[in-house]
């Protein structure tokens, strides 16, 4: 299976099916990859985004034989894909359905970290955004349709093959959800706590945010700089990519809960020519940044006692605010000409430029040197 976007390697049947020898395989998996993520700046932290997800989470989940289908690059055996029905028609992702409906009839997945294909990157802030809802929302809907196999006795699926996908689900649709509901729930917090002085509820609203952040940022700095090989910098930028799609998957999974079905929305890529979108892709990230972080300026402004929780929190504000101005900063990003790598490229030869001075107006080696103080004339 690939998607129609995707350029192959010569060498990804030769080298993938020789794995279906062994009977029991029903599914061989490659990562997805990119080919434009030169394109723009915005491009390039979102391509780096992607290949944690590659790099880290699929290679962890296929020791336990519990890895994502993607559908793209992907091989399947005939008789596994009739054993599963067939592609599903009642999710928006039906390639994740089907490789985990292989997973619970008790086929073998293999995952490779070998790049065999290279596909198109979506085209603006705004796709990025609907191609991951679609996914969260997809997400769901597989909890919603199996979470019956999860159950003991119910189907092939191992303890461990339970625990990376439920895992996966709390620690992706479960954490970002939890953590725009704190972030409104500290909103609502903060004017008793200013004016009012009523305690902070540290144990709720403070201690596990920070807690959770550092986590967060500790995973991107130590795990994408050993597991996918690229600098701090790049690091930095997949981490302010995927926090910016906070709020984003949180209204995905709300309404997964309550809506049956949604249409499945194609991602725009390959930079077609359409009507520039009218309204501002960060339109309600932008106005939650603003208010945290007008909220945390507040508690630090009215804490006279100098109560320490205040101030605590009055950082938790500022820290819940990242992702939403991640999501601004992208939006704006991408209508700015810092967007470009050739804007960049400008300003660092005008920081690296020094002016050739007329012959005998050089500077002099500095105090001392000869006499005189050095000072360009």
């Amino acid at each position: 299976m690939l998607d129609a976007d995707y350029v192959v390697d010569a060498d990804w049947l030769k080298d993938l099916v020789p794995a279906f020898v062994d009977p029991g395989v029903g599914l061989v998996q490659a990562p997805q990859d990119h080919r434009d993520g030169d394109r723009s700046v915005m491009h390039a932290v979102m391509n780096r985004e992607y290949a944690g997800f590659f790099d880290i989470g699929m290679v962890q989940r296929n020791e336990a034989n519990a890895i994502v289908s993607h559908g793209t690059m992907c091989l399947v055996r005939r008789a596994a894909l009739i054993d599963a029905g067939g592609w599903s028609s009642d999710t928006i992702v039906e390639d994740a359905d089907l490789g985990l409906t292989l997973l619970e009839r008790g086929w073998r997945t293999h995952y490779t970290r070998r790049r065999y294909g290279w596909g198109l990157l979506p085209d603006d802030f705004a796709a990025y955004k609907r191609q991951r809802h679609r996914w969260a929302y997809g997400g769901v809907q597989l909890i919603r349709k199996h979470w019956r196999a999860f159950l003991p006795g119910r189907s092939a699926l191992s303890s461990q093959q339970r625990n990376e996908f439920l895992y996966g689900w709390l620690t992706w649709l479960g954490a970002e959800s939890i953590g725009v509901l704190i972030a409104v729930l500290n909103l609502m917090w903060m004017p008793p706590v200013a004016f009012l002085g009523i305690a902070v509820p540290q144990a709720v609203l403070t201690i596990p945010v920070l807690a959770a952040f550092m986590v967060v940022l500790l995973h991107f700095l130590v795990l994408y700089r050993t597991r996918v090989g690229v600098p701090v910098a790049a690091s930095l930028g997949a981490a302010f990519s995927a926090m910016a799609l906070q709020l984003t998957v949180s209204r995905a999974v709300a309404e997964g809960l309550f809506k049956d079905s949604m249409p499945f929305m194609r991602t725009e890529k390959g930079g077609a020519a359409r009507p520039r979108q009218q309204r501002f892709p960060a339109l309600w990230e932008g106005a939650l940044g603003v208010l945290l972080i007008l909220g945390s300026v507040v508690l630090y402004v009215t804490n006279e006692p100098e109560a320490r929780e205040i101030y605590i929190f009055s950082a938790v504000l500022m820290v819940q605010s990242l992702p939403f101005i991640a999501a601004l900063a992208l939006a704006l990003l991408e209508r700015s000409p810092l967007n470009e790598f050739a804007t960049w490229r400008k300003l660092a030869a005008l920081a690296a430029y020094r002016p050739r001075l007329p012959r005998g107006r050089e500077p002099t080696a500095g105090p001392g040197a000869s006499g005189d103080i050095g000072i360009l004339p």
